[in-house]
């Protein structure tokens, strides 16, 4: 017992005068050193500069580290402008063995830890003249702008860390700011890689929507590999590589990303799109304010390729089968395309192109739709094809302007969607069993519509014909989705649909108050129609029903019918019946 008692004490001394040594050695650093020598790595690496408070400290566990508080980061260029970032906490991690040879400030790792950094969308955006990052406009090589890019192996540091770190873009009124927040990560060099781990959420949007990082990179100044990348977009884990080239003295980019999963859901991603393009959306400069030069930045010319393989792509709760995205994206110009090859068990593709300084083109292809695979209650319908051509323009009402046609295979109508707005008409014509007549489902022959997109604001006009059945309406963008209002007529003689003859010619109205919800919103609109009925419309119901009550009402009802049929049919006086 007197041994191990020995040896405890032996051992708790040991710790001791080795704490003892290790504070003494740390109490011997040049703070001041180790601050320039931070800002040094910053300076040179980052073209950033660094200030911090007089609030530092010297930390032994977990590793030896000179903590300095209350940081902040500035453009090297732009000493007086406000910081770019705020920093709560930045941890110089010490090299004791640089130390213990006698160097100032020995830095090998780097932790900045309660991050703040706010950016501005009216300096991301770019301004007039320029041309979102591509340089072709005649600038001289001394305008232009190199890069080299930061080999691996020489990476400053032996390791980089990020704890609780914000990235806030600068709200606009009324509007929430979107922003990355409680960002983790690691950038440390293993032999002659990188690995580098990101982790953290969007937050702005109709949910927090998570996104991690996960790869290696290797390379040098030259070419840079990103090997073994895993990109996490909420429930969504794709996996690929990448690389970037740089050309020609650091002028020219070159850059492939290649992606494939097995499944990628639509809807958080375009929820966002939205929230990034109405942030960054440009707004009117404040009056007295400097008006922004015409002369373009310089930029780095830059051709990227993006291909993307998915296995099932998701949309609002449907799946719409494998998926190819291919971008080729250059300084002049660039193009799209999203192939859908079992998309609602037919085929359809979308196809962008673009030419620096003119609007960007769509054109939208799709054969063999089947419509009960995006609603089983479309179930009968023929199958669809459609074809559109758009230019992009962002002063309309749906950033787009053009025509989409669709044209449909004879098929079959479901009759409840039809017998809903026809039993009280059935009913007061003392047809209680026209509709039980009705079969099931109601033939047609042939199905043609176009839509079309134009004017900001501006209600867009569709029309769809479907045998003797037409539907004229108009899509309506909301805070609470796409409302659409139409109004249906059956052809006077026509023959496809066993409509009573007094319907015929008449108005339906159909509202559907949020399209995106599917049919379900859907329903007749009771007081269009009552409207329709006042402006004379329903003559030939009118009559239909007045002769129906004189032949089988009985006399005692029939006056009190006769003032029913005038009060229904009946215009309202435009002085309110004063």
């Amino acid at each position: 017992m007197r041994l191990l008692a020995l040896l405890a004490y032996g051992l708790f001394a040991l710790l001791l005068l080795l704490g003892l040594g290790l504070y003494g050695l740390l109490t011997q650093l040049d703070l001041e050193a180790l601050t320039e020598a931070g800002d040094e790595v910053l300076r040179e690496n980052y073209a950033l500069t660094l200030s911090v408070s007089e609030d530092s400290s010297l930390t032994l566990f977990p590793e030896p580290a000179v903590v300095l508080r209350d940081a902040e980061l500035r453009a090297l260029n732009a000493p007086d402008a406000p910081p770019l970032a705020r920093l709560g906490e930045l941890a110089l991690t010490v090299d004791l063995a640089g130390a213990l040879k006698g160097a100032r400030a020995p830095v090998r790792g780097i932790a900045l830890r309660d991050v703040e950094i706010t950016l501005d969308p009216a300096r991301l955006a770019p301004g007039p003249g320029t041309s979102e990052g591509v340089g072709d406009h005649g600038e001289g090589p001394e305008d232009r702008l190199t890069l080299t890019l930061p080999a691996p192996e020489a990476f400053p540091v032996q390791r980089m860390e990020l704890a609780n770190v914000t990235l806030r873009l600068a709200a606009s009124e009324g509007i929430a700011s979107l922003a990355l927040e409680g960002l983790e990560g690691t950038l440390a060099r293993e032999g002659g890689s990188l690995a580098l781990k990101l982790a953290g959420a969007l937050t702005g949007g109709p949910a927090p929507y998570s996104l991690s990082l996960e790869t290696r990179l290797r390379g040098d100044e030259e070419e840079l590999r990103a090997e073994d990348l895993t990109l996490q977009l909420g429930s969504d884990r794709l996996q690929g590589g990448a690389w970037l080239r740089s050309e020609d003295g650091g002028q020219r980019l070159e850059s492939a990303l290649t992606l494939k999963g097995p499944t990628l859901h639509l809807d958080p991603l375009l929820a966002l799109t939205d929230r990034f393009a109405g942030a960054l959306a440009p707004s009117a400069p404040p009056r007295g304010a400097p008006q922004p030069s015409a002369s373009p930045s310089p930029a780095i010319h830059w051709h990227r390729t993006v291909d993307a393989t998915i296995d099932a792509l998701n949309f609002q709760k449907r799946t719409l089968g494998p998926a190819a995205l291919t971008l080729d994206l250059g300084t002049s110009g660039g193009s799209g395309t999203l192939a859908l090859s079992r998309f609602l068990e037919g085929k359809a593709s979308a196809h962008y192109h673009y030419e620096s300084g003119d609007p960007g083109a769509l054109r939208l292809k799709a054969e063999g739709l089947t419509p009960e695979a995006w609603d089983p209650r479309l179930r009968g319908l023929g199958a669809l094809a459609l074809q559109g051509a758009f230019v992009e323009d962002g002063n309309t009402a749906f950033g787009l302007r053009g025509t989409l046609a669709l044209t449909g295979a004879s098929g079959s109508l479901d009759a409840r969607a039809l017998k809903a707005p026809l039993s009280l008409a059935a009913l007061l014509l003392g047809d209680q069993d026209a509709l039980a007549r009705w079969p099931e489902r109601l033939r047609y022959e042939s199905l043609s519509g176009d839509l079309s997109l134009g004017a900001e604001g501006a209600p867009q006009p569709f029309t769809l014909a479907i045998d003797d059945l037409s539907l004229t309406g108009a899509l309506q963008r909301s805070a609470e989705g796409t409302v659409l209002t139409a109004e249906g007529r059956f052809a006077e003689g026509g023959v496809t649909f066993p409509v009573p003859e007094a319907l015929r010619g008449m108005p339906l109205p159909l509202r559907c108050p949020r399209l995106e919800a599917g049919l379900e919103s859907c329903a007749l609109d009771r007081a269009a129609f009552l409207k329709a009925l006042q402006r004379g419309e329903g003559s030939a119901l009118r009559s239909a029903l007045e002769a129906a009550a004189e032949e089988k009402l009985p006399d005692a009802l029939k006056a009190p019918a006769r003032a029913l049929l005038r009060g229904l049919f009946q215009k309202p006086r435009e002085d309110g019946g004063r």
